[in-house]
């Protein structure tokens, strides 16, 4: 059963709201932040990447369709799912995408298997570190991370997170672009460091502007607004929480490297350590 029609717009949290709509560039800068990100990135065609909490599949397909990569996209959400599987046939690029139900904390793959993770603004509303660990997991060695996310560039005042859990969430955390890469770091990461920094800009809702542009999603909108007019309400407060406090927030890429792990040394025995000594002699 779909969520509309068990649950209020207004009841309904943020995941469950973008899902309903089918929207997957939600996150701060939009569309133009991911392409952005993946041209610092220089994904090639041999890359093997997973994209984690992939939305409606906007990201995972513009990848295959532009770079000609495999890619798998996994999504907490069936309605995310279902929608980014019509995507990527509707965009003739199925047979380079694949997308799954999954939990970004217990990924259905084994150890060592992608050469890229990507996200876009999943982590900041998880525990950071459990997460990083599961992508370094999954990750080969050698292999990169790169995770879009929502920073603060100053203290949140009190009153201003409780609003801000009031509009995305309890568990939302926007963390210092420092203290992103010290959860990278902690997860085992090297040569971590934060791309493309920018503050938060005043470009109107991003729900709304997505929904605008992204031919997935305008099906069936309409309907929607007609039998559920709290619908703008909502969107309208959630901008306008971002738009009059805008100067709190920024974003940026989060990047790592998981290392190559180092073997450990030789055992050298008695025998040959006792040759060892006469030879020094």
């Amino acid at each position: 059963m779909a969520i509309a029609e068990t649950k209020r717009v207004e009841e309904m949290n943020y995941f469950e709201l973008l899902a309903w709509l089918g929207i997957g560039s939600s996150h701060p800068g939009g569309f133009p932040a991911t392409q952005q990100n993946l041209n610092a990135l220089q994904v090639n065609s041999e890359e093997y990447v997973l994209d984690a909490g992939c939305g409606s599949g906007l990201t995972a397909c513009h990848l295959a369709k532009t770079i000609g990569c495999k890619i798998i996209g996994v999504d907490i959400n069936p309605q995310m799912v279902e929608k980014a599987c019509l995507r990527a046939e509707k965009e003739g690029v199925a047979h380079l995408v694949e997308f799954r139900v999954a939990d970004a904390y217990n990924l259905p793959f084994t150890d060592n298997h992608f050469d890229l993770v990507i996200a876009e603004s999943i982590t900041v509303f998880l525990d950071k570190v459990k997460v990083y660990q599961e992508f370094y997991r999954v990750l080969k060695p050698e292999g990169r991370v790169a995770d879009l996310e929502m920073v603060l560039l100053t203290e949140l005042p009190a009153n201003l997170r409780t609003q801000m859990e009031a509009c995305f969430g309890s568990g939302t955390n926007p963390l210092s672009p420092e203290e992103w890469l010290d959860a990278l770091t902690q997860a085992g990461f090297e040569d971590v460091v934060f791309k493309n920094p920018q503050r938060m800009k005043n470009n109107g809702n991003v729900i709304v502007n997505e929904l605008k542009k992204d031919w997935v999603l305008v099906k069936g909108l309409a309907d929607k607004a007609a039998y559920l007019p709290s619908l703008v309400t909502r969107l309208q407060k959630n901008a306008g929480f971002m738009k009059k406090n805008r100067s709190y927030f920024g974003y940026g890429l989060a990047c790592g490297r998981k290392p190559t792990p180092v073997p450990p040394p030789e055992k050298v025995g008695f025998k040959d350590w006792v040759l060892q000594v006469f030879r020094r002699n």
